[in-house]
């Protein structure tokens, strides 16, 4: 069975967001970008290098966070972080261990063993490994697995702040759209080993996601029964708002005037509403069944 599929894209610099249902081939993408695997044909390029002959030059400029990172429980954070540092032949350990720690919120655990930490401290040494060396690009799948709220947007922050005030770029394979949507600038989609869909998420906003709009009327329930649904892909009460996710905007609004005509009253006027990831994610995964 074959993990991935005719995968082509391309993408620039920001934070690029990879998505899809378990099973789409992402954490196998992502080990082929950093020739951990090697593909049977084609070839995969991270800075114009390839991944299966220029591994090396890749991981110097590359930092990772794999999904559930394995680290020695008998050494202590700090420990662990000066093998890295070592390992990519750092002159100042000291302070890139100092910086990545206060970046992931690791500076009072630095000195305590890997093994007492709860998962989600480990989690942040996994990401400070990640940022160890000032690295141009950071691959992080699930970092905000064994978070909880409060630290996921702490590292939701965090990533933001590296992107906008020290140009790292992010590559952020997770399943928590809604959190991944707040820093993303790309989008790539996949789904069974395909790339469904891939660009900046303004662009794909634009293409896959149908608009939304508020409605406030004084009779919700009439409203809803009478929506075409050639017109509305999905029409819900909101309270005392309607919210519908229209297709054909113009049949839309002939379709309201109508029922203005026959006696509904229009309390508010359409409002539109920006569309999320998950609406992106939702349409292009709808548009393949088809």
């Amino acid at each position: 069975m074959e993990a991935l599929r005719k995968v082509s894209f391309s993408v620039g610099k920001g934070v690029i967001g990879l998505i899809g249902p378990n099973g789409a081939g992402k954490s196998t993408l992502i080990k082929i970008l950093l020739g951990i695997i090697t593909a049977d044909q084609g070839e995969a390029k991270i800075f114009e290098l390839d991944s299966r002959r220029e591994r090396s030059k890749i991981m110097e400029r590359v930092g990772v966070l794999h999904e559930k990172p394995s680290l020695p429980s008998w050494v202590t954070a700090r420990q662990y972080l000066e093998y890295v540092a070592n390992l990519k032949r750092l002159a100042n350990v000291n302070e890139e261990i100092k910086r990545a720690s206060e970046i992931c919120g690791l500076t009072n655990f630095i000195d305590r063993r890997i093994g007492t930490l709860s998962a989600g401290m480990v989690q942040r040494v996994g990401l400070a490994d990640a940022l160890i060396g000032k690295p141009e690009l950071v691959i992080l799948d699930e970092p905000t697995a064994n978070l909880d709220p409060l630290g996921r947007f702490d590292v939701l922050t965090k990533i933001k702040r590296l992107r906008d005030d020290e140009d790292v770029n992010f590559l952020i394979s997770t399943h928590i759209l809604s959190e991944l949507e707040k820093v993303c600038d790309s989008v790539i989609i996949l789904n069974e080993g395909l790339v469904l869909t891939y660009g900046l998420f303004n662009e794909l906003s634009s293409k896959y996601a149908s608009p939304k709009y508020m409605l406030k009327v004084d009779d919700p329930k009439k409203f809803i029964g009478a929506v075409s649904k050639k017109t509305a892909a999905n029409v819900e009460l909101k309270d005392d708002f309607i919210l519908v996710e229209v297709e054909d905007y113009v049949r839309f609004i002939k379709e309201v005037n109508d029922m203005v005509k026959q006696g509904v009253i229009i309390l508010e006027e359409l409002k539109p509403l920006s569309s999320t990831l998950e609406d992106i994610f939702i349409e292009a995964m709808r548009r393949k069944q088809m």
